[in-house]
């Protein structure tokens, strides 16, 4: 008998000793994760962001920017745009408006999306998980183990800054459907998270689906449903009809985003961008001959690190396209545990129509040094299905998996950038 609860006791023992191992291991990536965003926010540089050149603009009374600052701008009639929705340079208008278009402070407001997004994460987490525990490992997956560290650490950027707001309202906006339970916010949050990233929007029938009670079916027909779907779609009814009026007044047409007049031949490819430019040009924003490529790097290829000198023993670059995110991240794969109802049918296939999309872009994120951050476009409703799908039981096995993913992700991050100064 004796015997028997010493063996117990070791047995907890054992148990404790490794979830405190693991416990002050994710801590302490956690805290690197932090200091690195500190040190990027120091080293932060003005007029880095075409979106402080935008805001500038606008005071100034004009559309068009007098320089470009990334390759991704149009030429018009002689004139450059800033091709990129217009949200994130309404958010820079004010601090523009203060310290002018030198304002180079993207990554204060970066973290501080982070942050909210955190705290939302950890709201939503708490509602569709069984423990705190496990509330606690999707707030870890989310900030530190996705591309969302990347975005944020790259946060004064054009193309990352507008990650970071999409990504921040589009979580918004699944809080407002399940924590709130209000579908005009969850309708607004959508709606400036598709004037931050454009297939946002696609989001709408499975924030409708959220939004329903359980026992009703999502095809009735009432004036309740009328009145639901009234209140879900008027802001993004007026977020479309705002970003047509901007694109009509740059380009003389709703539906011209400015991406068909991008990499023109009158400027010079930098050497990292000819290639984009060179398929642009040949084969247009959308094309099937970008499938494989998209499909290799989303699926199957693995974080790589180029050597060379004579002897092929010395690191030279970090794969400036990334690595699969289930590859990065595989505990993505536990969303499928999650009960198959009719909201994960129309949250994977909004998901999938997106990623669909973006297998067929002509970029696949290029420049990044982790996990594919277009992924960022539909992982929140990912993340819904992943709270749902791990249970308590499965929390050692997927805090060894977090542990890995985020090492992996701090490593790429922190090599590649360190490899391409």
């Amino acid at each position: 008998m004796q015997s028997d609860i010493q063996n117990a006791d070791t047995r907890l023992w054992g148990m404790s000793s490794r979830r405190l191992l693991i416990s002050l291991l994710l801590a302490g990536l956690a805290c690197l994760f932090l200091i690195v965003l500190l040190i990027a926010t120091y080293r932060e540089a003005p007029e880095s962001n075409s979106y402080a050149l935008l805001a500038q603009t606008w005071l100034n009374g004009r559309f068009d920017v007098d320089r470009c600052v990334d390759g991704d701008c149009a030429l018009v009639n002689g004139l450059a745009y800033i091709i990129f929705p217009p949200l994130p340079a309404v958010i820079t208008l004010p601090f523009v408006a203060l310290f002018g278009q030198g304002f180079h402070f993207f990554m204060p407001l970066s973290i501080a999306a982070f942050a909210i997004n955190g705290w939302m994460w950890w709201r939503m987490a708490q509602s569709q998980t069984t423990s705190r525990d496990t509330a606690l490992l999707i707030v870890l997956i989310t900030l530190f183990a996705t591309p969302l560290f990347f975005v944020t650490l790259r946060g004064d950027h054009v193309w990352f800054f507008a990650q970071v707001c999409g990504f921040l309202f589009a979580t918004a906006a699944l809080y407002s459907a399940l924590i709130k339970r209000n579908a005009l916010l969850a309708g607004l949050f959508i709606g400036l998270a598709f004037l931050c990233r454009q297939m946002s929007i696609l989001y709408l029938p499975f924030l409708y689906v959220l939004l329903l009670d359980k026992d009703t079916p999502w095809f009735r027909i009432d004036w309740a449903a009328i009145r639901r779907v009234m209140l879900l779609g008027a802001f993004p009814a007026a977020a479309l009809a705002a970003y047509f009026a901007y694109n009509y007044a740059r380009f003389g047409s709703p539906l011209e985003t400015g991406y068909s007049y991008i990499f023109p031949l009158a400027w010079v490819d930098t050497a990292s961008q000819e290639f984009l430019g060179n398929r642009v040009r040949d084969h247009g924003i959308f094309s099937k001959n970008y499938f494989l490529f998209n499909t290799i790097y989303m699926f199957l290829a693995g974080p790589h690190v180029d050597f060379g000198g004579r002897y092929l023993t010395q690191m030279t670059g970090f794969d400036t396209f990334g690595a699969s995110p289930f590859l990065v991240t595989p505990v993505l794969f536990a969303a499928l545990l999650a009960r198959w109802d009719r909201s994960f049918w129309f949250g994977a296939i909004t998901c999938g129509v997106i990623l669909g999309l973006t297998l067929l872009y002509h970029s696949n994120g290029f420049t990044q040094y982790s996990a594919q951050r277009y992924i960022l476009d539909w992982l929140p409703i990912w993340l819904v299905f992943l709270a749902r799908g791990i249970r308590s039981e499965h929390n050692a096995v997927v805090s060894i998996l977090v542990c890995y993913s985020m090492a992996v992700t701090l490593g790429m991050v922190v090599v590649g950038g360190v490899l391409a100064r």
